[in-house]
């Protein structure tokens, strides 16, 4: 082999390995110095402000602190959580540049002593890298660019701003991300309410929230607690009186304190949205106390009664409105909130079935018909639609009042044909629905062919139980910013939609339909109450809405898949009756 040759074949591998390295890591570098991780979190989905949410009696259902302010110097972190996390996670971070190879070499020596993984020598830094630009995944090259985007970030940011980006995003268990919803999380407190013990026991989750968590292993996550509380007496951080103190501190988690929060992520979720929609203006306020309509005591007994549902995978969804008023008391999304995803109140569009039925017997009352007016309940086609009644059940000539209460098909299509659907949509429109599936003019829509969901139903259910009244639902009932500074208040604003004569008269069929009719499995001896079922094609989706004392509530139960079930109409009957009993103490057989 000649020299030039020679030369080529050492040269040319060298040149592309230089190469291969040399353009990623500068693309590396580049990519994080044009990057703002700071703007980039301020920004982030989380709330800006720290709130407090109670119920209409004022009980708390639930505090988050913000994150914090990585852009603001005079939003500080609180010196036992600083200090609790920098002896648990990382003693010399304000000492190196981002790596520390004395942390480092010391855990490769201990670990190699124990013959097992004890220490992993990332720093805050590195884990902020992690975090932000990286994964979890085990291997070289992303160990080599952690290092690389922890050197930049050390040269670009104060230690302050780092560890402020580690706290507000260091996933700390049982969804919790950030020291914030972990202080929500575990101890139902503000950051600023913690204890030296509870934020030490918040620090000793970072190395693996799975294991040392509270909720899983109590005396493991103590264990931990009492490391680091260790750890900050021996760095200085606190005295021995504060550490025996934090020490002999019982642990009272979340679920153990008697005002717990709620653990219902959608609830308090909405409640949020409701709010920033009320103030537009909400990013410049720090703290706000929102203090919303819900009834703490029916919404346990409404949660706790949901979960006995069956069968197992069908669920279930409950509202109760105020009714002259609008008010929100009561919301259940879901037989299990704490890892439900889906609003089943204001998400779930649904056909309405015969729970629509209200809107042409309004329409027809509207017109000057009366309750005893006959139509001809027969089986009817209109061109080569030709529906039949609930078990092809026919009456024959019957008054509106008995083919209410019989939940007849044939007679509201009557009506709808013969008034105009055009009325019925505009109705229907006035009552609040229609807005979440457009109806267009189609007559199955007189018996409920069209989707809605629970929270609209049930508020147009509300009009009747309210004077024929239209109110705007709302789940807050005022938003106060510090020193009880009021920001807003409900108003509770109305408009009249039917005349009274109107109103009475469709009391009277929904009384009827309860006392004598297909809805009899909501019915409570001694008790008025106003209300009908209804189901969708195969049981699909099973309704009651109905009206007691001053209170609308509806119900709906069914498979998120849309799947038939064995249930009825009288399942979600007989659950309304279950929680009505409750929250007022009737008797029920």
């Amino acid at each position: 082999m000649n020299e030039k040759k020679y030369k080529y074949l050492i040269i040319t591998p060298s040149i592309f390995i230089f190469f291969g390295i040399f353009f990623p890591v500068i693309n590396l570098i580049r990519f994080t110095l044009n990057s703002n991780p700071l703007k980039n979190n301020n920004n982030s989905k989380s709330i800006t402000y720290s709130y407090e949410i109670l119920s209409s009696d004022n009980k708390i259902l639930s505090k988050l602190s913000r994150k914090f302010d990585v852009l603001d110097d005079t939003n500080s972190i609180p010196f036992f959580l600083k200090y609790s996390f920098i002896s648990g996670e990382d003693k010399r971070f304000f000492k190196h540049n981002g790596i520390d190879l004395i942390g480092l070499s010391r855990a490769l020596i201990n670990n190699i002593q124990s013959r097992s993984f004890k220490e992993g020598g990332s720093t805050i830094t590195q884990q902020v890298a992690r975090l932000i630009f990286l994964n979890n995944d085990l291997s070289f090259q992303r160990k080599i660019k952690e290092m690389i985007i922890s050197l930049i970030l050390d040269f670009k940011y104060s230690k302050s701003q780092i560890l402020k980006l580690y706290l507000n995003n260091i996933y700390l268990g049982s969804g919790a991300y950030g020291v914030n919803e972990a202080s929500q999380v575990y101890f139902g407190k503000f950051i600023n309410e913690l204890t030296l013990s509870e934020v030490a026991l918040i620090a000793g989750l970072a190395p693996a929230p799975s294991i040392y968590s509270p909720y899983e292993n109590i005396d493991l996550a103590i264990k931990q607690r009492n490391k680091i509380l260790e750890s900050m007496y021996l760095d200085g951080h606190i005295s021995l009186g504060e550490k025996d103190s934090a020490l002999q501190e019982k642990v009272k988690l979340n679920y153990q304190i008697d005002n717990k929060n709620l653990n219902d992520k959608l609830l308090v979720n909405y409640i949020l949205e409701e709010a920033n929609k009320i103030i537009k203006t909400h990013k410049k306020y720090k703290f706000l106390k929102i203090k919303s309509s819900i009834n703490k005591n029916w919404q346990e007994i409404g949660q706790h009664i949901s979960k006995y549902i069956g069968p197992n995978n069908i669920e279930i969804a409950l509202v109760s409105i105020e009714s002259n008023t609008g008010l929100i008391r009561t919301m259940i999304t879901s037989k299990n909130p704490s890892i439900n995803e889906f609003n089943r109140v204001t998400s779930a569009v649904r056909p309405l079935g015969s729970t629509f039925k209200i809107i042409p017997y309004a329409a027809a009352l509207i017109e000057g018909r009366k309750l005893s007016d006959k139509f001809e309940d027969i089986p009817t086609c209109w061109k080569d639609y030709c529906p039949n009644n609930f078990s092809e059940n026919y009456l024959g000539k019957i008054s509106l009042t008995e083919s209410f209460k019989k939940s007849s098909n044939i007679v509201p299509l009557k009506i709808a044909n013969n008034i105009g659907l055009k009325k019925i949509i505009n109705l229907a429109n006035l009552f609040g629905l229609g807005y979440e599936q457009k109806l267009e003019e189609f007559l199955p829509l007189a018996i409920g062919s069209y989707g809605d969901n629970l929270l609209n139903i049930t508020n147009a259910y509300a009009v009747l139980n309210s004077n024929g009244n239209l109110y705007k639902p709302s789940i807050i009932e005022k938003i106060e910013s510090k020193n009880q500074e009021l920001i807003w208040e409900n108003k509770f604003v109305h408009k009249k939609i039917l005349a009274p004569k109107v109103n009475k008269n469709l009391n009277n069929l929904l009384e009827k339909s309860v006392s004598e009719g297909t809805s009899i499995g909501a019915s409570i001896k001694g008790e008025r109450i106003f209300g009908k079922t209804g189901t969708s094609d195969e049981n699909r989706d099973l309704w009651f809405i109905g009206s007691i004392k001053n209170l609308t509530t509806g119900v709906w139960i069914g498979f998120d898949e849309n799947k038939k079930s064995n249930l009825s109409s009288g399942n979600a009957a007989y659950f309304w009756k279950k929680f009505i009993s409750k929250i007022f103490d009737l008797k029920i057989q």
